[in-house]
């Protein structure tokens, strides 16, 4: 009985020394994405793994990847050496390394930049919007993306109507602009419990694709 006692006080002491050291760890990693958030950073969004490289540019050697919600300090930004992607200079893992992320799509999300370099871009989940009248449209379910928070956002409510193939639908158009006058715009299906006035609403027909 005594060789168990001891067995079990042995193992109770090495579960609180493992314990002990992730919960410091954790304190740590707290810490550093605290002192991070300070500056200018930037938040993985991409749902897939992005690659890190060792230069800006897709040739770069990849030496490692970042995954979603992940956070890293941004010591600059490249915004020449490709069409299509910015390339993010970043701390990572005691080296540097550059990520890319999309010019239209975003995979991070840019947070305190300096400069304002991104075009905003909108996001929701849901295909349809669903609202009691027009009264009670609001923007909480869009998320905007970009690298600063002086952006506006504006909508207009297009209404569809074609009797011979059984369409009456509305639909609402949101366009974000941030303040040096860069922007994106989105579509989405939106009901009404109750029916707007026609004179609140634009003729889908005249909707410019």
């Amino acid at each position: 009985m005594r060789g168990f006692a001891k067995s079990m006080i042995l193992f109770l002491v090495i579960g609180l020394l493992v314990g002990g050291y992730f919960l410091f760890k954790n304190m740590q990693e707290n810490k550093r994405i605290e002192e991070i958030k300070k500056g200018w950073y930037i938040e993985v969004i991409h749902d897939d793994p992005i690659n890190v490289r060792d230069k800006a540019s897709t040739d770069g050697k990849t030496i490692g990847k970042v995954s979603k919600g992940e956070i890293y300090k941004v010591l600059n930004v490249d915004t020449e050496s490709g069409t299509s992607y910015f390339w993010y200079k970043i701390e990572y893992k005691n080296t540097i390394g550059w990520v890319a992320s999309g010019k239209k799509i975003h995979w991070v999300k840019d947070v305190n930049n300096p400069n304002d370099i991104q075009a905003p871009s909108i996001k929701f989940e849901d295909d349809v919007y669903k609202v009691v009248s027009i009264d009670d449209i609001n923007y909480k379910h869009l998320t905007i993306l970009d690298d600063r928070n002086d952006y506006k956002i504006t909508h207009q409510i297009y209404h569809e109507v074609k009797p011979y193939e059984n369409i009456n639908q509305y639909w609402i158009l949101y366009t974000v602009t941030d303040k040096s006058g860069k922007s994106d715009s989105k579509m989405q299906k939106i009901e009404f419990d109750i029916a707007p006035d026609e004179s609140e609403v634009l003729d889908f027909a005249t909707f410019k694709r």
